[in-house]
């Protein structure tokens, strides 16, 4: 399989055919669950099927973050209408980026309607809630949805929503300049402070390329607590490097420091990588861990006992583990002050893995989100080109319980969210003969 992100990475289904909370609370990426009061009794997920399709008929459509909120509502994030397949950026045409919430029960309680459609493509792309329950909505638009003039081909905008009211008027704020952003992760540590991790796509102005794509950061700060349209940029970060690198992973610690995680994809610099920058933004020390452009740290997460937990895909061993495939996951603690690899494991199938993301339960066991071309069940192969893929681990490595759903296409994993029971849903997409649409996994038997 051998995956490269795509369409957040542009050369995913290259290498493919080739071969083939917030973090613990405030410190972690988009999709996180925030923990309920202890008097309130609340509903489970429960959701009546265990695969939910968003129809297409309008173009392409896909979620691209999931967060179960405090009173275990399901927040979806993602775009419909869009177009794919035809321009390197994608989704293109008028795609309207949308923002939905469901009841622990999976019946529709709110959709975010027009407030994200621009007369370019706009989507959502991550979510964060903030300790006073307010939601962040990070994504980009080749449009103006703020009402400034866009500065490029893809701006960044952040959209702030009442988590008790999300049909009152949202804050919005749109920001960039000629590259293409990406964004990808989000984290609010405060009401005021959100974090956000990603990329520039490559920037191509005309007909050659004028950079490639770079990883990136931001520090923002709300002058009124959860509200967006009173963000600006405290420091900004890009990696500005002579081959292309991303970012797919965030964190941030309590002191401001942040953490971002990627893959280089060719050069010298070749593989995966941790970031770590200051509270001021200033790059304090980058740790390589492979030399494969195909390898990939897809999450960051801290834990409680000061150390930061890494996890994503590699070809072949990582650190003596057992390879099981032609690329598998791993998961490894690192040091927070120099990213040494303290620890590790590797799982994976015959065939091939691609991890995209990964939350921490109450107990402590690890949730693996991704796709596989492989099986993790006795007797069932894949049902397509890829399948996604829920694993329930131990945090020695042990697996506890799998789950695996698709279809007779190609299903592409984003993000995974935890709900106050433990009970998992994921999100991404399925493709098949080129039609994209959005899907919301609930695995069975949880």
């Amino acid at each position: 399989m051998n995956k490269l992100p795509q369409p957040r990475f542009s050369l995913r289904h290259a290498a493919l055919l080739a071969a083939l909370l917030p973090i613990l609370g405030a410190c972690g990426g988009g999709g996180g669950t925030s923990a309920p009061p202890v008097d309130t009794p609340l509903a489970c997920l429960s959701l009546p099927a265990e695969a939910t399709l968003q129809p297409a008929e309008g173009g392409a459509s896909e979620w691209n973050d999931v967060l179960v909120d405090a009173g275990n509502r399901i927040w979806l994030a993602g775009y419909d209408r869009g177009i794919v397949g035809q321009t390197s950026l994608e989704p293109a045409g008028n795609a309207r980026g949308v923002v939905r919430i469901l009841s622990s029960a999976g019946s529709q309680q709110f959709d975010s309607g027009d407030r994200l459609d621009s007369s370019g493509s706009d989507v959502a792309e991550a979510l964060a809630v903030t300790p006073s329950g307010a939601v962040y909505a990070v994504g980009r638009s080749s449009g103006a949805l703020s009402g400034s003039a866009n500065q490029g081909q893809f701006d960044i905008f952040v959209a702030s929503i009442s988590g008790a009211r999300p049909s009152d008027p949202w804050g919005l704020t749109q920001f960039g300049d000629v590259f293409p952003q990406h964004p990808r992760r989000a984290v609010a540590t405060s009401n005021e402070d959100l974090y956000i991790g990603g990329y520039n796509d490559d920037y191509i102005p005309s007909n050659y390329v004028d950079a490639w794509a770079d990883a990136s950061a931001y520090r923002l700060r709300a002058a009124r607590p959860g509200d967006a349209s009173t963000l600006s940029v405290v420091w900004s970060h890009r990696s500005e490097s002579a081959e292309q690198d991303y970012a797919s992973s965030l964190a941030v610690l309590p002191d401001g420091s942040v953490y971002l995680g990627g893959v280089v994809t060719s050069g010298s610099r070749a593989g995966m990588f941790v970031r770590k920058l200051s509270a001021g933004g200033a790059v304090q020390w980058t740790a390589r861990y492979t030399t494969a452009g195909i390898d990939n740290v897809a999450a960051l997460r801290l834990l409680s006992d000061g150390s930061l937990l890494i996890a994503g895909s590699v070809a072949g061993s990582f650190r003596g583990g057992a390879s099981a495939g032609n690329q598998d996951i791993f998961v490894a603690r690192i040091n927070p002050a120099d990213g040494a690899v303290l620890s590790s494991f590797q799982l994976g199938t015959s065939g091939a893995e691609w991890l995209t993301d990964l939350k921490v339960d109450a107990q402590g066991n690890f949730y693996l989100y991704g796709e596989t071309t492989g099986s993790f069940l006795a007797a069932k192969p894949a049902a397509g080109a890829s399948d996604f893929f829920l694993l329930k681990v131990r945090s020695d490595g042990v697996l506890m319980k799998a789950w695996q759903w698709g279809t007779d296409g190609d299903e592409r994993a984003s993000s995974v969210a935890l709900d106050s029971c433990g009970r998992a849903v994921a999100v991404g997409s399925s493709t098949k003969d080129g039609r994209r649409q959005a899907v919301l996994w609930y695995p069975q038997g949880q």
